[in-house]
């Protein structure tokens, strides 16, 4: 059954993964008379032949709009500016829902009164380095998401649309815009999955982080990360700590201020609290289990936590004196 929905997809040298996307579009309970796809590969996607019949057969229409240097953001803007329909779903060529997803979240916008419902998104993993990955960054349960989400488009109209100059955070973004403006929204029960965590190395991870989070800096409504706080926090503690005795007793043991041994402590105390936090408590509250964590697991979850956790620190320093 086909719905007046406009379903919107950004696409960049992804042609595999938007076939196999698009191919199960044929199993949706209910279908979106509307497919835009916004591909900025570097060379154009082409769609498969049996798609293409599919959609003149169900009178949907299919647009794709080429361009270059496309961001996933301005990607979307174009999409919506070209869609037909007041009703709006967004995928990306990494997302797989299943077949109720859509006709589930229309359901849930027409009963309820929802101007829009989030997307509800599963991390897959299933290597041994995907799953410290994810214990580490999303976790096991599924997390809200742009990607699934579906809107009226008027809600666009309150909040505004994407930051087109932003890689990457500018759903996170436009996500946060549309708190402040108290936009009436629903979690679905249908979730979505991820699958691009099985192809990631940590060495990508890394760069990839340190590359979206210089952009994430300097996005206007972005939420400033605990955890850049939290580390400078930690290292001023050190640094305070380090000329504690120096500064405040002058190195005088008998002094009522003189502490013994207070950098190893402070270090000890600040290194215990990380791990306990980001390498159990954290992974846990995300839904990884105890029987991944332990026995050893959860030093390689912290060691990784805590190189992304520098690699924001430092992304965010460099967007601050370079990009800012």
């Amino acid at each position: 059954m086909a719905g007046s929905i406009s379903l919107i997809i950004p696409s960049q040298n992804a042609e595999i993964k938007l076939h196999q996307l698009l191919s199960k579009v044929p199993e949706w309970k209910l279908i979106p008379n509307e497919i835009i796809i916004i591909d900025s590969s570097e060379k154009k996607v082409t769609i498969a032949e049996e798609f293409q019949l599919f959609t003149k057969k169900n009178n949907i229409k299919l647009l794709i709009i080429y361009g270059k240097n496309i961001f996933p953001g301005h990607a979307r803007n174009i999409g919506i500016s070209n869609s037909t329909n007041s009703l709006l779903a967004f995928l990306d060529t990494s997302t797989h829902p299943n077949n109720e997803w859509l006709n589930s979240g229309v359901n849930l916008i027409n009963s309820k009164k929802f101007q829009g419902v989030w997307g509800n998104t599963y991390y897959e993993a299933d290597t041994f380095i995907s799953k410290v990955i994810r214990a580490s960054t999303f976790g096991e349960k599924p997390i809200q998401t742009f990607p699934g989400s579906i809107l009226h488009k008027s809600v666009f109209n309150r909040c505004g649309k994407f930051v087109e100059a932003a890689r990457a955070g500018e759903d996170g973004d436009w996500m946060n815009r549309a708190e402040l403006q108290k936009i009436n929204m629903s979690h679905p029960e249908e979730y979505l999955k991820y699958d691009k965590l099985n192809h990631t190395s940590v060495s990508t991870l890394v760069k990839k982080w340190f590359r979206n989070y210089i952009y994430v800096a300097n996005l206007p409504f972005f939420r400033a990360h605990k955890d850049v706080y939290y580390l400078s926090i930690s290292f001023l503690a050190i640094l305070i700590a380090f000329n504690w005795n120096w500064i405040l007793a002058a190195w005088d043991m008998n002094s009522i201020l003189y502490i013994p041994n207070i950098t190893k402590i402070s270090i000890s105390v600040i290194l215990i609290a990380y791990v306990l936090g980001r390498g159990i408590l954290l992974p846990i509250k995300k839904g990884i289990n105890l029987i991944f964590l332990f026995p050893a697991n959860f030093i390689f979850i912290t060691l990784l936590s805590m190189i992304l956790d520098i690699t924001k620190v430092l992304a965010f320093i460099y967007s601050k004196l370079f990009r800012s």
